[in-house]
């Protein structure tokens, strides 16, 4: 890799840009790049709070925090779960299927976009695996997109509690993340994300539809625009096409989720709302 190729995918893998200087995106390099990436694309997706209290503080102990165990974890359990189809399907050999799952998956789940091949050719379940993985994202207050770990968390321990709640009727219990009691308005507040996100989801899939474009292409289309991943599935928008050959309309809606999405969803919509404004 020369200086310039070095610079470019550096500052696109920590920012979850995802942009490379090559229509092979990162396939045109070894497995060594390869893991370099992931590393920094991990790095990228994590709070960058906790790079500062590191600096402040150099322990280990900055790092037990349920977000980043959590963000952790599913990645290696996604990676060794695509690892096991790769070699089961007979696709690559133990390490290069490592190689690709671990770099693919960081990549989707850190919404940078990079890929290291077209794995629109794995397995049915490959590809099902990375459209569900796209909607997850990274850890709040890093670069990546998308849902967001502790969304998914929060949401997790609020239906525990439900399931508890209703076992036990007369039962008090509480959510903690991290160590603290999380107030009713930030479950509250996760959970309307979270249902916002999927009525956008299913809004910007038919208004995709609407421009002519088949059912992989606009659902996908919508997810990888509102989590800003990139690549979508199929063979127009998948790893290996673009978005040159949609249509101006469908550019447009796109452009709009994008922002929706980055923005985070509320915090755009809010504007639209005569509330705001007599406000």
């Amino acid at each position: 890799m020369n200086l310039f190729d070095a610079i470019t995918h550096a500052m696109a893998t920590v920012s979850s840009g995802g942009y490379a200087t090559d229509d092979r995106s990162m396939g045109r390099f070894g497995n060594g790049m390869l893991w370099i990436s992931v590393v920094f694309m991990l790095l990228g997706g994590m709070p960058f709070v906790l790079y500062i209290r590191f600096f402040a503080n150099p322990s280990l102990k900055v790092l037990r925090d349920d977000q980043v165990i959590g963000f952790l974890l599913i990645v290696a359990a996604l990676t060794l779960i695509l690892t096991l189809d790769l070699i089961g399907e007979g696709v690559f050999g133990p390490f290069d299927a490592l190689t690709h799952a671990a770099f693919n998956v960081t990549s989707v789940i850190t919404t940078t976009g990079f890929a290291s091949t077209d794995y629109t050719l794995w397995s049915g379940f490959s590809v099902a695996l990375f459209f569900f993985i796209t909607f997850i994202g990274g850890c709040s207050g890093s670069t990546s997109g998308g849902m967001k770990i502790f969304r998914f968390q929060l949401s997790y321990l609020f239906l525990t509690k439900q399931i508890r709640q209703l076992v036990h009727p007369r039962g008090l219990f509480s959510i903690r993340y991290n160590g603290t009691e999380v107030s009713d308005d930030i479950i509250s507040s996760a959970v309307a994300f979270s249902f916002l996100f999927f009525v956008c989801l299913v809004v910007t899939t038919l208004l995709l539809s609407l421009t002519g474009l088949d059912l992989i292409t606009s659902l996908t289309g919508a997810a990888t625009a509102l989590t800003n991943v990139g690549p979508g599935l199929g063979e127009i928008i998948g790893p290996a096409g673009n978005f040159a050959t949609l249509t101006d309309s469908a550019k447009w809606i796109l452009c709009f989720a994008m922002l929706l999405g980055r923005l985070e969803l509320l915090s755009l919509i809010v504007i639209f709302t005569p509330v705001f404004w007599r406000g």
